[in-house]
Order: C-alpha cells, then structure tokens, then sequence
C-alpha cells in the first residue's frame, strides 16, 4: 500500500565545476502494519515513499510464518522495483528491518530503523534483541520514540536519534461526529499493555456519559462484550475518514498504557486535534504531553476523576492543549530536520556503497 511519493532531481553532469552531483532522493519507508500514522507522517516530512505491507489477520500469531513470508516477497519486490539509495523500516516485526538488511547487500543503499516502543517492551520480541542489535550496528541510524531507548541503541554500539514527536496535520474543523450526551473516546488495541477493564469500570461508575472505545474488538479478551455497560460502544476498525471524525467530535481523548517508556501516538492525535488528552503518569507522558492533559495512575477511579475534571473544565484544558500543539510542533520541526540531515547523510553513503 502506499501513501505518498515525492519524486527528486539532481543536476548530474549539469552540475557545475567543482560541485558534487547529490544523488537523485529514491528514499522509501517500509512498514509491516497495515496502517501506521507515524510513518505515513514522517515519510510525507522528509520526501520518502509509505509502503505498508501488510497480509492477513494483524496481531494473529498462529499466522506470522505464512505473513512474513507473503510480506518479505513483496518487500523485495518493491525494493527491486524502486531501486532506492535509502530505506527506513519500522521495527517491529524484526522479520522486516531483516528482510531489508539483506536487500541492502544486494542492492547497496542505506538502512535507517524505526524502533517502536514494542520492539524493546512487549516479551514477545525478547528473542529478537541479539537480532535488534546487529541490525541496528549496520543501519545509518536507529530512530526511537525516547532517551532511555536511545541509551539502549547507544550500549549496543549503534546511532540513535530521537524522533518523538510528530506535528499532524488532521484538520481540527473537519467533519465531526458530535453527540448530545458528554463523549469519550477511548483509543486502544486491546493491547496487553492497556487498562481496558479499568476504563470500563470508569464508564460504568459515569452512566450519562458516552464512551466509543477504537480497535478491533477480534482482540478484547473472550466475553468482554458481556461485561460492558450500555454507555460503551465499540466502534470496531473503521476508516480513517471515520476514525478522524469520531475523534474531532469528542469532548476528551483517553490513550493509556501501563508500561513505561511507551510513547502514545493517539495522544498525537489528541494534540493535533486539540482535544483535552487524559493519559497515563509516566515521566515520558508527563514531559511531552505536559499541558492540556491529566495524567492518571491506570485505575478506574482515576480515570473517573479525570473525565469528571475534564467535563468542568474543558474550555482551560482545550486552550491549554492548542498552546501544547504550537510548543510541540517547534520540536517536531527540529527532530525532523535532524533526520532529514541523517538522511541525507546515508542516502550518499548508499549512492557510493
């Protein structure tokens, strides 16, 4: 699937005397997921094309092996096709920064990885790290969402650049799905890693209160429905179009996680929509999500309070939340010109390779 293509030129054996001739930018982003917000957006920043790659059921173990074996043909094919002097690749799976690597022996052009939260946190990939870090020692640059993931990257002897926030652009005045009653929505993936009984308790303790919770319920735990008050409802996936509007008619956004280090993308996606943002207290949320936002411990009963804090004072917390947006945009704008320096750097190298 792709999602953008930015076309560069150079002036070859027009340049004049003396100047190098800087290589034509044939930069790709390969990403196993079939949708993926934050490398759509850094593709788009830096001139690359989004290839999302993605067979089957996602999050389906059982069906990893035939999957990674369908992506990494058409991965190679894309490569093939593309003929690139730099690829970024998201890790996870590792399978693919793998898949890429190897192209790269053949085909002589730049690797730059970006590491996901889950590539260093969840246990399913604990058996990828002596992979992570070879991959990594032979890549241009590691890109990760944190400084205690950088420290990591930096221990393994690899580069490591912080690229932690991302200014999207996704129209806070677009179309909206506005209800009468007070509205939640509540973004998750079912993911182990996120309170959702927690928050269901939160909706029931709160019954004039309308919650939307996001994701493919395939993946709530077995008999979750059963136990959901009337005020929730699960959306289900939905297209983007829809998901956007759902969000820009919220009255708060609710992104939590209980594992630290964990960068919260939809807490991105609270910001640019400039809707008050309850998350969790970890100090990496605190930090980049630190105005316009209440962070809780992960219980019902925080949760609650939070929503209730919201309702009766969301005017300060959405003024505070559009100040946040232009504060964080500055630093976007800076991390995403050090990476399209570190880019550049590497598509050269991998024009010479």
């Amino acid at each position: 699937m792709i999602r953008s293509e930015v076309a560069e030129t150079n002036c070859g054996a027009d340049c004049p005397e003396g100047v190098a001739a800087i290589p034509p930018r044939r930069w790709i982003f390969i990403t196993w997921y079939p949708y993926c917000r934050r490398s759509d957006a850094m593709a788009d920043r830096i001139g690359a094309r989004s290839y999302l790659v993605h067979y089957l059921k996602f999050k389906v173990p059982v069906l990893a092996p035939v999957k990674y074996v369908l992506q990494a043909f058409r991965t190679l094919w894309i490569l093939l096709r593309q003929r690139p002097n730099l690829v970024l690749v998201a890790n996870p799976p590792v399978v693919a920064p793998g898949i890429v690597w190897l192209g790269s022996k053949l085909l002589r052009y730049a690797m730059v990885i970006d590491a996901h939260s889950g590539a260093f946190q969840h246990s399913r990939w604990n058996w990828s790290l002596p992979l992570q870090r070879f991959l990594a020692r032979r890549s241009v640059a590691t890109l990760v969402t944190n400084h205690h993931m950088a420290a990591i990257v930096r221990a393994w002897g690899a580069r490591a650049h912080l690229v932690q926030d991302l200014a999207l652009n996704l129209n806070p005045d677009g179309p909206a799905l506005r209800l009468v009653d007070f509205h939640v929505v509540f973004i998750c993936t079912y993911s182990v890693d996120e309170p959702v009984e927690a928050v269901v308790e939160a909706a029931r303790r709160l019954p004039d209160i309308r919650f939307s919770f996001t994701g493919d319920p395939f993946y709530a735990p077995r008999g979750f429905r059963a136990t959901l008050p009337p005020n929730v409802r699960l959306t289900g996936f939905i297209p983007d179009d829809q998901y956007l509007a759902l969000l820009r008619g919220a009255d708060t956004i609710v992104v939590l996680t209980r594992e630290d280090h964990t960068m919260q993308r939809g807490g991105y996606e609270a910001v640019a929509l400039e809707k008050p943002l309850i998350t969790s207290r970890w100090p990496l949320l605190m930090e980049v999500f630190s105005r316009g936002t209440l962070h809780v411990d992960n219980t019902a009963e925080g949760i609650e309070a939070a929503i209730r804090t919201v309702r009766q004072d969301g005017a300060r917390l959405k003024s505070e939340i559009s100040e946040l947006k232009k504060e964080r945009a500055h630093v976007s704008a800076a991390q995403m010109d050090n990476l399209l320096r570190v880019c550049e750097a590497g598509s050269q190298e991998g024009a010479r390779a």
